[in-house]
């Protein structure tokens, strides 16, 4: 099949944003609950697990357009989680914006988040009287969300710990992030009518490739993107246990040449749940001595390579391709 272009992906995009408007619309009252859920909504976003939802369904020739209450509520779902991690991290931007319970209060961003889920249940249910068993889509979305509060349970116990494992970060990263990837394409190819055979390859395509980009995210956050408000080593400075501190951490204390400074940043990365701002360029300094942005880059090439192999066990068709396309433009991305 001839190479397609980005431009392909602007239907989707246009379908999930009018959705998502419409949806929105149906709940105004009492503004002091919805008014920051539109004001979240506002801010935009690349809209990724919805697409996926719709090309999913395409995939298994189903038909897109009864799949759009399910994308909807998949972005919902995913926008609750991102209110309520804002809270537990106190983060103060998102989107460049401010968050939802910085710009109100707490109590107000914890309501409109679960406000969030009744809305998408409601949605999703519209999408799933269309699939052969409906049971299946309703399964997929209350265990993707079940997973991404384990994944984020994982990461916020691994806060308290200095002998986190790169095993162990993977299985976090797979829950938190990459389950809601899996979730939007086992809803898009339930709906779609497809067979259990095929759910599983786009499962296992999306579980790869959502590994894939957290470890990514992780990477880029070393050297930040001051458009979207992120100043380089947030993560360090955040005391966050992910793939590049875990491992950098395993090998200088293996590592009997290791200096005395490399082994004090460790012990004091974990002891104190962070570093302060101005470490950040000589803890990425220990990182690219001991080759551990390079392997973590090493290894989101082998997950994503993972990903299209799965990807390609389904029948070629353009909605395959256009999530290739889709994969390869995550990959691809710079913040």
């Amino acid at each position: 099949m001839a190479n397609i272009s980005q431009e392909a992906l602007a239907p989707y995009l246009t379908e999930v944003e009018e959705a998502l408007q419409s949806a929105l619309a149906e709940f105004d009252e009492p503004g002091c609950l919805y008014d920051p859920v539109h004001y979240l909504f506002e801010g935009g976003g690349k809209r990724i697990r919805p697409v996926l939802t719709l090309l999913a369904c395409e995939c298994v020739g189903g038909n897109r357009a009864v799949a759009l209450p399910a994308a909807v509520a998949v972005e919902l779902l995913h926008n609750f989680t991102l209110v309520h991690d804002d809270i537990m991290d106190s983060s103060a931007k998102r989107r460049g914006r401010e968050t939802v319970h910085v710009k109100w209060d707490t109590n107000t961003a914890i309501l409109s988040g679960d406000v969030m889920m009744g809305m998408a249940m409601r949605l999703l249910l519209r999408s799933a009287h269309h699939a052969p068993r409906p049971l299946d889509v309703v399964d997929s979305f209350s265990t993707g969300l079940i997973d991404v509060c384990d994944g984020q349970a994982l990461d916020m116990d691994f806060m308290q710990r200095a002998d986190v494992t790169t095993d162990e970060y993977f299985t976090m990263i797979e829950r938190k992030t990459a389950r809601l990837l899996e979730m939007s394409v086992a809803i898009g190819g339930n709906v779609g009518g497809t067979t259990n055979g095929r759910v599983e390859a786009l499962r296992m395509f999306a579980r790869e490739i959502g590994i894939a980009f957290q470890m990514q995210d992780d990477i880029l956050d070393l050297f930040g993107s001051e458009q979207f408000g992120k100043q380089p080593g947030g993560d360090i400075v955040e005391g966050k246990r992910t793939w590049l501190v875990i491992e950098c951490a395993r090998r200088v204390r293996k590592n009997s040449a290791a200096t005395e400074e490399h082994r004090e940043m460790i012990y004091s990365f974990f002891a104190k749940n962070g570093l302060p701002r101005e470490t950040v360029p000589a803890v990425i300094d220990m990182m690219e001595h001991y080759g551990v942005i390079a392997d973590a880059k090493a290894v989101v090439e082998q997950r994503t390579s993972r990903a299209h192999a799965h990807l390609n066990s389904l029948p070629e068709t353009e909605a395959r391709e256009l999530m290739g396309l889709m994969a390869k433009l995550l990959m691809n991305r710079k913040s």
